[in-house]
């Protein structure tokens, strides 16, 4: 054995695999509807993944791939070219195979507005970009949860409905896994056991271009409140809360432009400090426990937030307030290596992206039983972008 099998034997080792086996013969051959990953993608998978296992050690860890904003804007052409697209969702398909992953997500934008101008849907152009992705994630034996984003509507003529039945529910089903998901399967959850782990992910335009239903929002609370003692629970959204988050940014959606932006705030923020009640702090004047007719207490709750993460600015921006870590991630390859957090550039529209030299995407890694976090980057950006905080 030479010093180089050595060391990726000995990775998978740290991660408590059943075998220490080699990536490139895990996926030697694996294929999305014809496309392979190139052979600097499995170098990348390698090194994301032999830090992973040295932060990880011996602790249990919840592990998920993040993927956010692909905006397929290759289905512009003619005939649609899903090349790049299906090539990012392998790349994350054999992230969650090569770290064990407990499951995947994907934050919306899969941008189903692209090929739709003017008043009549021309679904021979449409059908083909929603085929694409379902395409990419069939087959994936790990359960995938995704977020419906403000593009993915075709502009009002593809329904929450549809989205959640041919994503959530139906890329789910058959799937040995704890799901419940809401009405129309666009917001819901997934329960890990055995780790005391719950993910919640929601619909941020199921009402209006940006914005939460009361009905999503009630049972946003009802599953905060509803955690076991103990359990520790992440929420996965596409859009970000604005407010002073967009001021902190510098820019973003208006509250106004986000229906019940305050109301999520609350809720969330009223969970990370077990708070019931009179809120304090934030609202003037204070708000009771009760808003727009959601009702929520999390006074008696002993369960703990790892997060909210969130996508749609295409950004990496980490920000703690009111003991909640808001997390702004970029997935698919919408800032540059030397693109600070704080600066807002978006090079898939402006210069392009190609797989054909680099491909970006964040594997959320959750350790419970000591309340860390550390999201690890694979591919553009390194080890330089990664981010590491306790909850």
């Amino acid at each position: 054995m030479n010093r180089r099998d050595f060391c990726r034997n000995a990775a998978c080792a740290a991660m408590g695999l059943a075998t220490a086996r080699v990536w490139a013969e895990e996926t030697k051959g694996r294929t999305v509807d014809g496309i392979a990953l190139p052979d600097w993608a499995e170098k990348t998978i390698r090194e994301g993944t032999a830090r992973y296992a040295a932060w990880k050690g011996s602790d249990e860890v919840v592990a998920f791939p993040l993927i956010t904003d692909v905006h397929s804007h290759a289905a512009s052409v003619t005939p649609p070219n899903w090349r790049d697209s299906k090539m990012h969702i392998l790349f994350q398909r054999a992230i969650a195979e090569a770290t064990g992953s407990d499951f995947i997500a994907n934050l919306g934008d899969l941008d189903f507005d692209v090929n739709i101008l003017g008043s009549a849907p021309d679904w021979s152009k449409v059908q083909p970009v929603i085929d694409g992705f379902v395409t990419a994630y069939t087959g994936e034996p790990k359960p995938v949860l995704f977020a419906m984003g403000n593009h993915d509507h075709a502009k009002g003529r593809y329904t929450s409905k549809q989205f959640g039945d041919t994503f959530n529910r139906g890329l789910n089903a058959g799937k040995k896994a704890a799901f419940d998901w809401g009405e129309d399967g666009t917001w819901g959850c997934l329960d890990l056991p055995a780790k005391k782990f719950r993910a919640i992910v929601l619909n941020t335009s199921d009402e209006g271009y940006l914005g939460c239903s009361k009905a999503q929002m009630q049972y946003l609370a009802d599953k905060l409140s509803s955690a076991p003692d103990g359990w520790s629970v992440v929420v996965l959204q596409h859009a970000n809360i604005p407010g002073f988050i967009a001021k902190w940014r510098r820019f973003g959606e208006s509250s106004g432009d986000y229906k019940r932006a305050e109301l999520e705030q609350t809720i969330i923020e009223d969970f990370a400090n077990h708070r019931g009640g009179i809120v304090q702090g934030f609202h003037n004047p204070p708000i009771t426990g009760q808003l727009g007719g959601v009702k929520f207490d999390f006074a008696h709750s002993k369960a703990n937030l790892v997060g909210l993460f969130q996508g749609h600015l295409h950004a990496e921006s980490y920000l703690r307030y009111a003991n909640v870590n808001y997390v702004i991630r970029p997935g698919y390859g919408t800032i540059p290596v030397d693109c600070k957090c704080g600066e807002w550039r978006d090079p898939k529209r402006a210069c392009g992206f190609s797989t054909a030299k680099d491909m970006m995407l964040d594997l959320v890694a959750v350790k419970p039983a000591k309340r860390q976090v550390h999201v690890f980057r694979f591919g553009c950006g390194g080890a330089e972008s990664e981010l590491g905080y306790g909850y």
